[in-house]
Order: C-alpha cells, then sequence, then structure tokens
C-alpha cells in the first residue's frame, strides 16, 4: 500500500546514510518536510553550546516536498509470455485480518478475503477459510473462464467454483493489487507453482538469506519478486515440531510471512549530500531542519580519518535502531510523558522491534532507512520520563568536552562492518548507556580487541542481551519466548545468518557474566538509587579510580530517573562462568518494590539470591589479554554525570577512568 507521510507530529523527519562517516568523505540526507522551503545547517549534537558546522552541503532540489512510501509486503509472479491455459498453485496460510484484503489479482480478477473469513473471487464466494490453517489455492485461467480451487494442505478438499474473468498477461500479485490503493494481506506463503502451457516454474522460499529476487528451482529466468521485507525462515506446511534449525531441515521453513504494516525501508532520492572536511572532529552532528512549525534534527555520526585520542566511545546504534520509532501503546505500557516521536510513529503506522504486527506476530525486521524519530538530542522515553538511548548518550560526550577529554567516536556498524580493525587504534572503549542489541561479529570484535590486550568500560545497563543480524540497512531480532514479543516455534533462528537468535545468555560463550563480569538482572521506572563503596575500592589494583572520592555513597542525582542506578541494571550472580578475578567495587540496593529479578534468570541458590539480586554491581577484572574491564552496570550511569559548572563523585571516577588510558590529545 503505498501512502503520504502524516507530518501532524513532527513537520521534518528523514534519516542520513550512512550515518556513521569518516572525515574526508560524504553522506547523503533523505528529508519529509511540510514546509518546501525549509532551512538546513550542520550543527554539532556533543557540546553544551551548538556549534554550526561550515560543511559544504549540495541539494538535488530547490524544495522539500511530503514524501510517500510502501507499507505492507506482497509477492509479484511474472507471467511473461501468453498462454492458452495458466495455471497457479500457492500454499497459503491465513492470519488476522481486520477488513478485506487482496489474496490473489490480476488485471480484471481479484479473489478477496474478508475480515470474516470468506474467500470471494470477483466476488463470488469460494469458501469460507479459517485462520492459521494451511490451504492449497489452485487458480486456473483459460477461455475467460478462472477455476479456483481451495483444498486443504492434508488433502481435504474445501471448495471449488468458476467464475467468468480473464487470464493475467502481466504480473500475478499475491498479497496486493496493482494498484497500491488497499492494505496487503497477512498471511504465509509457502511454495508456489505457475504453469503455462508447455512450460512450468517453480519458486521455493529459501530458509536462509532473504532476497528481493527469487530464482524458480528449474533455474529459469522467471524471477519472482518479493516486496517491502516480509519475514523469511518461517514455518511451512512441512513442519512437524521436531526440527528447530533451518539449517537441518530447510524444507520445513521455506516460507515467508506477510504483513500488512511491513515496512522494508524507504526507497526515496536524496536530498542533500554533505561533505564531510579531512580535518572534522570526531563527534555527533545533525542535519538541523528549521521550518514553519519547527526545528528537527537528523542527527549522524563522524570517525576521525586519523585518531586523535586513545579512547573511544562505542554508540550503540543497534540498540538505537531496535527501538527506533517505538508505538508503545499506552493499554501495555504506561505513559508517564509524552514524545512527539511516538504520536508520528503512530500516525504513520512505524513499527520497532518492541511493537508487534497488525495479526498480532511479533517485528523482526526493522531498516536504518526509515526516519528514527526517537534518535534525538531532546528525546525523552515516556515510560520514564526521562532521557533515554542518544540524548544520554550525548551526556557523556558533553561531559568529555566540558572538561577537555578527547575521545573519538565509533559506532556498533562499524564495529559489525569491520570487527576488532576498527577498536585497534584505542587504549580503551567505553560503551554507551544502552548497549542491549549485539551481532555475532560485533561479539567477535570486541573479544579479538581484548584478546590483543584492549581495555573496556561498560557504562550502561541490560548490555550483550540480545542477539540480532545486521545486513545493509535491515537488522533482524528473534526474540523466541518473551513478555515483549513470543515468536511462534520453531522459528527463534535468524533468517540473514541461519544462526540461533534469542538472546547471547542461551547462546553460549559469549554470556555477558563472562565478558564484562556482570548480567542484566531487574528493572523498574522507579527512583534511581546511588551507590556505595565496597572494600574493594578503597584498596588494591582498582583503588585509583575512586582517586578524590571521598564519600561512602556517590550518584544520588541524575537525569535518568535521578540517581546512578536505575532502569535496567546489572548484577554479579553465582556462576562458573564470572571471572575469578572479579573485584566488586560498589553496590546500589533498596530498590522500590516495582524493580524485580527478571523471571527468566536461573538461580543457583533460588529465592533467597533472588531476594540478595535486586542491585547493582560495579565491577572490575583483569581479563586474560591483560586489559581491564569496568562495569558500571546501569543505563542512569551516564545520566549522573555532573552538567555544567558541577562536579561530583560519577564525574571524577570518569575523569580517573579515561585519564588512565589517555595518551593522545
Amino acid at each position: 500500500m503505498r501512502r503520504t507521510l502524516n507530518h501532524t507530529a513532527m513537520p521534518a523527519v528523514g534519516f542520513i546514510e550512512p550515518w556513521s562517516v569518516r572525515a574526508g568523505e560524504a553522506t547523503r540526507a533523505f528529508v519529509s518536510c511540510s514546509d518546501p522551503e525549509a532551512r538546513v545547517s550542520i550543527q554539532t549534537l556533543d557540546l553544551d553550546d551548538a556549534e554550526i558546522a561550515e560543511w559544504s552541503v549540495s541539494r538535488a532540489n530547490d524544495r522539500f516536498g511530503v514524501r510517500d512510501f510502501d507499507i505492507g509486503s506482497w509477492v509479484e509472479i511474472p507471467v511473461s509470455e501468453a498462454a492458452v491455459e495458466i495455471r497457479l498453485d500457492v500454499e497459503i496460510l491465513f492470519t488476522l485480518n481486520s477488513v478485506t484484503k487482496p489474496v490473489v489479482c490480476w488485471n480484471g480478477f481479484a479473489l478477496t478475503l474478508d475480515a470474516s473469513g470468506d474467500l470471494r473471487a470477483n466476488g463470488e464466494l469460494l469458501a469460507q477459510a479459517d485462520n492459521e490453517c494451511w490451504y492449497r489455492l489452485h487458480l486456473a485461467a483459460r477461455a475467460s473462464r478462472v477455476l479456483c480451487r481451495l483444498t486443504r494442505c492434508d488433502g481435504i478438499p474445501v471448495a471449488e467454483t468458476v467464475i467468468p474473468a480473464g487470464g493475467p498477461s502481466e504480473t500475478i500479485y499475491l498479497g496486493a493489487e496493482p494498484s497500491q490503493r488497499d492494505q496487503t494481506l497477512n498471511a504465509r506463503i509457502g511454495r508456489i507453482v505457475l504453469d503455462r502451457d508447455t512450460r512450468k516454474s517453480e519458486w521455493r522460499f529459501q530458509a536462509h538469506a532473504p532476497s528481493e529476487r527469487l530464482m524458480p528451482i528449474d533455474g529459469g529466468d522467471d524471477r519472482l519478486t518479493i516486496r517491502n521485507a516480509p519475514t523469511f525462515a518461517v514455518a511451512s506446511p512441512r513442519f512437524t515440531g521436531e526440527v528447530h534449525d533451518p539449517r537441518l531441515a530447510p524444507d520445513h521453513f521455506d516460507a515467508i510471512h506477510l504483513h500488512d504494516d511491513d515496512f522494508g525501508g524507504f526507497d526515496w532520492e536524496a536530498d542533500l549530500a554533505i561533505s564531510v572536511p579531512e580535518d572534522a572532529r570526531s563527534g555527533v552532528y545533525a542535519l538541523v531542519i528549521e521550518t514553519i512549525d519547527g526545528v528537527e534534527k537528523l542527527p549522524f555520526f563522524v570517525r576521525s580519518s586519523r585518531p586523535a585520542s586513545s579512547v573511544a566511545f562505542l554508540l550503540p546504534t543497534a540498540t538505537y535502531l531496535a527501538y527506533a520509532d517505538e508505538q508503545l501503546p499506552p493499554e501495555k505500557y504506561p505513559w508517564h510523558g509524552t514524545d512527539r516521536s511516538h504520536r508520528f510513529a503512530t500516525d504513520n503506522n512505524f513499527l520497532s522491534l518492541y511493537d508487534v504486527h497488525a495479526d498480532l506476530s511479533g517485528v523482526s525486521l526493522t531498516s536504518s532507512r526509515r526516519p528514527r524519530t526517537t534518535l534525538r538530542d531532546d528525546y525523552h522515553y515516556p515510560l520514564s520520563n526521562s532521557p533515554h538511548l542518544l540524548s544520554v548518550d550525548l551526556q557523556f560526550l558533553k561531559f568529555c568536552h566540558r572538561h577537555e577529554i578527547a575521545v573519538g567516536v565509533l559506532t556498533d556498524h562499524d564495529l559489525h562492518e569491520e570487527g576488532a580493525a576498527s577498536l585497534a587504534s584505542y587504549d580503551l572503549i567505553l560503551t554507551g548507556s544502552h548497549p542491549e542489541y549485539w551481532s555475532a561479529p560485533m561479539m567477535a570484535g570486541l573479544k579479538d580487541y581484548l584478546r590483543g590486550g584492549g581495555n573496556f568500560s561498560y557504562l550502561g545497563g541490560n548490555g550483550f542481551y540480545w542477539v540480532v543480524a545486521i545486513q545493509g540497512h535491515r537488522m533482524e531480532l528473534r526474540r523466541g519466548k518473551n513478555d515483549i514479543w513470543t515468536g511462534r516455534p520453531g522459528e527463534t533462528h535468524l533468517a540473514m545468518t541461519g544462526e540461533p537468535g534469542g538472546n547471547w545468555e542461551d547462546r553460549g560463550l559469549n554470556h555477558p557474566q563472562a565478558l564484562v563480569g556482570v548480567t542484566y538482572v531487574i528493572m523498574g521506572f522507579g527512583q534511581s538509587r546511588p551507590y556505595r563503596r565496597l572494600s574493594g575500592s578503597y584498596g588494591g589494583e582498582y583503588a585509583w579510580l575512586f582517586d578524590g572520592v571521598t564519600s561512602d555513597q556517590f550518584g544520588g542525582e541524575g537525569t535518568v530517573l535521578g540517581g546512578a542506578a536505575g532502569y535496567e541494571i546489572d548484577a554479579v550472580i553465582k556462576s562458573q562462568i564470572t571471572p575469578k578475578n572479579l573485584v566488586r567495587l560498589a553496590v546500589a540496593n533498596g530498590f522500590d518494590d516495582g524493580f524485580q529479578v527478571r523471571p527468566d534468570l536461573w538461580i543457583v541458590e533460588g529465592d533467597s539470591e533472588r531476594a540478595a539480586l535486586r542491585r547493582a554491581d560495579m565491577t572490575a577484572y583483569r581479563h586474560e589479554g591483560g586489559g581491564i574491564v569496568v562495569s558500571m552496570s546501569s543505563v542512569a550511569w551516564i545520566g549522573a554525570l555532573p552538567g555544567a559548572g558541577h562536579d561530583n563523585d560519577v564525574g571524577r571516577i570518569m575523569r580517573n577512568l579515561i585519564g588512565r588510558f589517555q595518551s593522545r590529545s
């Protein structure tokens, strides 16, 4: 379905691609704007007082416009030649559809499904179809008549009728109609066979490596076109429940899931080209769009052409993308504030990886070729009524610039693409406040960096938790069984890579406890808490971290729920994989009853240990590569850094940490 963006909540939106760019290179801006004469500039986001960057910005057009986009996925089958008779067989399973939807269409013919399950061919009732049942749909067009037959995939016949209609001449649409004016279908599609006189083509969806074009299994040239990123590697009619790995039984997962709210990324042409100078400072910038209705900013990240610091800040762009354009339906998530990005997402039916599709299946795919309206310097999370994601992470960079601490900027996507090479120039890597989503190449790159002697500090909470796959502008997640949304049985493997999805705790070898010494244990939106120093902070290998810290307690104030430990927090659990030389430096406890230990976390000693885990642990250990790993273990930690004109113990600890490894400026 082709739609026009609704700008009621935000006058300008868009994205920068690539959103991480080296100094000396160029990037592009894609914009939709309700003000044709809006003005643009490049500004810093990581300084207390924003500076205008006088960079070269070239425009493709003199005026901005409101853009269109496709929502909902479908399949196009090429007919490509005239035939006396055309026969089409499709395996199909219907999911929840609340209005009448196209099932199979071509010019002059439309098989539709209404909300009650009635299948109608050009308005004539064929059958009452059940949801969640695999059918084989057979259509045979010959001599201005179309035979329509529906059979269950277990062989039980359902209905058959003949209606007057012409056959297809160019393209057959599955799940959509040719004009693209109507909503697309919610359904699963399995094997497809098209038989034209003496020529027969059969297509089978692969269970690995989703594509937009699919060749027939006989090697012919009739490519199936797959529009707007449906979900691949889903259970087909052959799935028995005995094998859950598509790599072992690909024919059990040779189906796709079409959704009427799928979104594969904008197909727009670029509006602007931004040339980043060779000597540009590494940092966070934005294309600022000034309209008659307000100002919006499209952030992007600049890496140094030659690193000027031995310390780098790893911005969690995978997490930014997972949360981008959340709808946060208030009936499920009580709001304690408001933010225009969520209103924009609802107005345009954009979904994040935290939402469910209209047929109640979980959203497993997202694209960076989207507005990312939650990626803003002024973003406030409605569930906590406080900064979240980039708006928190910018507090760290502003703190560093305020104290003349040189820090380079990297992103998760840089680490995914380049591995340890992206980190190799730095002696210390620091994470953002919420590094929750990690791909296998990201994990491998970080571990290689540590094996080479690197040092690492985890400045967030709920980190290293979900497994994602990243290919180009798209990112995939399979949650398995979870309270956010639960995937269907057997569908926990990532279609992009074939690897198991879910969380890293269940994958083995990359458990966060083994990597950073702590594991995500509790969350809540109550008052954040201060940390209290433990004996390990007063002497021994890590006492230097607390130089200048005179109080036993620190972090009693902050922008994220009022303290340094809060929202989502990590702690040390009893486990054989916990580093043996781990030192607990500080603890935060006393959280209100709204903070509960994750129910899926296995606890060795049961309820007594579970009660004791309602805490955040600040830890450090020396890893086998020789460097150290320091974990702050809270999403709220960065928010507790002092603002301009102030100082506090959280700031002193961070200056001590960075100063230990800063050799260039």
